[in-house]
């Protein structure tokens, strides 16, 4: 979203495009069509609507201030299908019953390894599970827990009961002694909000045992690229 609007196939076309991969959140219109769109609610001329209160069709006679067009998630996996590029897919739910609709439409697609679906809900990502056992699913942390070895306020056991093996921190908590429990506790650490070059940098640079983070979320992924490409031609000097 730092070069086009967010949840807009412009913006999904400009990452892949670049080399990155694509991040969305997905929610259910009136008719159980999957979309793309952040929030539960918009405002149009001053007045918010709920999404789920739209079908599909209404949505796209709606007029917002960006022009924007909100895309299906059956759109974007035809569009990217068959991308040379073969980008990852990940996607934030809105609900349980998203999530599991999403599975049906994943697998659909043939697309179980390319896609993973993340959310804060311990428990819904275990009905998930329970509803399908290869699906790739990603623990997004709470930003409200600080230290992640204090209080096992993260069960890494209960995680890998679940097949969960990745654990999804806020930039703000990523610092070396988190990144290292993940680590030590035989998980991948990913990343979201990391749109400061001086973050990038840390955040690329960072190893400990031979691993480093598996992932970011970012608004400019043109500018991560870039110093991803530059920290490894550094490191093979």
């Amino acid at each position: 979203m730092g070069k086009h609007t967010e949840n807009t196939m412009e913006g999904f076309k400009h990452a892949v495009n670049l080399g990155a991969g694509i991040e969305s959140d997905v929610q259910l219109t009136k008719d159980n069509a999957l979309v793309c769109f952040h929030d539960k609610s918009f405002k149009i001329k001053g007045e918010w609507h709920d999404i789920s209160k739209f079908t599909l069709e209404q949505i796209r006679t709606l007029k917002f201030a960006d022009n924007r067009r909100i895309p299906t998630v059956s759109e974007i996996l035809e569009t990217f299908y068959d991308d040379n590029s073969n980008p990852r897919f990940s996607f934030d739910i809105r609900s349980e019953k998203v999530g599991m609709k999403l599975i049906d439409l994943i697998l659909n697609y043939n697309l179980p390894q390319r896609v993973e679906i993340t959310d804060k809900r311990i428990f819904l990502l275990r009905n998930l599970r329970l509803y399908h056992h290869h699906a790739k699913l990603v623990h997004t942390l709470p930003e409200k827990i600080k230290n992640f070895d204090n209080n096992n306020k993260v069960d890494f056991d209960y995680l890998k009961e679940l097949k969960i093996n990745t654990l999804n921190i806020v930039s703000w908590r990523a610092n070396p002694k988190n990144i290292k429990i993940i680590i030590d506790n035989g998980l991948n650490c990913y990343v979201w909000g990391v749109n400061s070059k001086n973050r990038m940098k840390r955040l690329f640079s960072f190893k400990y045992r031979d691993k480093g983070i598996s992932a970011i979320y970012t608004d400019y992924p043109d500018i991560a690229l870039k110093i991803r490409t530059q920290i490894l031609e550094d490191t093979l000097k």
